[in-house]
């Protein structure tokens, strides 16, 4: 491995805590690591080094800092370095812009506008592409491979997911893969032991340039339809969409509930994931990270907050494991599964649940029970 100081001899001499974990990859010209996954970092190493600047997040007993990007300095394998770089800065950028946008016009528009007939248009807006896009979609399908369904219906929800305005079906899978592969090293995108504002959000406006080529979403990167909204997300979301509307359905007010309102709504509670379910909640499972089962993020997200559940079994077409974990999106498979639209749907069987299952003394397993 070539990397900046001494790299290889640090991981294998060990990095427990994060701050020590990013100092030992920083600068790192490594491409395999992207692709390899990485110790987790000790969370009581994290408290015990009393790095300068760092700061307890509230209610928790994670102990955050914000670290200097990029933390990676990679020759890219499908966009010059050069190119990377600077796609990277025009796409931070452009998500600085559409997002103070659509806040701006949310928080200023839609309160001048109220109406209840508004307000149920924009939670119908925020919940069709929230459901059948983001979470069923972009998440348990595209990502995760939970079940499967004819292409008529993967590409139309596709579609639907990109009405979110959470980017393109390549690019949030490839982000979200990475999540998993890396969960809270500083190979996450969006680690809580750099903050929650970065794991929340603030990410999103610092980007590592080295992992936009999505090398790990290939198999959505080899069909054209997902090439395509690669290219006509941007323009069709934040330009003709908004322009069309503007001009033909009613002005100002029309954006706001119809695309500035279920916008925000669905960021915030896709970032909740990121943030408040990494940082409060249950960890019933052993998974190694900080993912929490969260019921108020999975009300708010379409059953995506019994995250630490996910994290033990990320193939898993259900969330909440149970019978009280509402899960919309399992409901929702599950009438899918009924109709006949999706099927081999994968869930955890009992067996493998107490495996992962966190217990206060080890259990012990006869061969026959295995």
């Amino acid at each position: 491995m070539t990397v900046g100081g001494n790299w290889e001899r640090k991981v294998k001499a060990g990095a427990p805590s994060y701050h020590q974990q990013f100092n030992n990859l920083k600068g790192c010209k490594d491409y395999e690591i992207l692709a390899t996954p990485y110790a987790k970092p000790s969370k009581e190493e994290q408290a015990k080094a009393k790095v300068e600047g760092a700061h307890k997040i509230p209610f928790s007993d994670i102990y955050a800092k914000a670290e200097p990007r990029p933390l990676l300095n990679l020759e890219t394998k499908e966009i010059p370095k050069k190119g990377a770089t600077i796609k990277n800065a025009v796409t931070c950028l452009m998500r600085l812009t559409v997002i103070t946008a659509m806040h701006g016009i949310a928080l200023y528009v839609a309160p001048r506008t109220f109406t209840w007939k508004n307000a149920f248009l924009g939670w119908l807006i925020y919940t069709i592409p929230g459901i059948f896009g983001i979470t069923l979609c972009f998440h348990r399908m595209l990502t995760h491979r939970s079940f499967k369904c004819p292409k008529w219906f993967e590409y139309t929800c596709a579609f639907l997911a990109c009405q979110a305005g959470q980017g393109d079906p390549i690019e949030w899978v490839s982000t979200h893969r990475y999540h998993h592969l890396h969960c809270d090293t500083p190979l996450d995108p969006h680690s809580p032991y750099e903050g929650f504002f970065w794991s929340h959000m603030g990410w999103l406006f610092s980007t590592e340039a080295s992992m936009l080529d999505y090398s790990n979403a290939e198999d959505l990167k080899s069909q054209f339809f997902y090439r395509f909204m690669e290219v006509f997300f941007f323009p069709w979301l934040f330009i003709i969409k908004p322009y069309l509307t503007y001009t033909y359905l009613g002005g100002l007010e029309a954006v706001a509930w119809t695309i500035a309102v279920p916008m925000v709504a669905g960021w915030h509670s896709t970032f909740l994931v990121n943030s408040a379910a990494h940082v409060w909640g249950r960890q019933p499972y052993e998974t190694g990270d900080l993912s929490t089962n969260c019921w108020w993020v999975a009300a708010v997200s379409f059953g995506e907050g019994w995250h630490n559940s996910h994290h033990a079994f990320p193939q898993s077409a259900r969330h909440g494991l149970e019978w009280w974990e509402i899960d919309l999106t399992w409901y929702l498979i599950c009438t899918l599964k009924a109709l006949g639209i999706v099927w081999d749907v994968h869930v955890p069987s009992e067996k493998a649940k107490a495996l992962k299952a966190k217990q206060s003394a080890p259990v012990k397993l006869t061969a026959k029970a295995l």
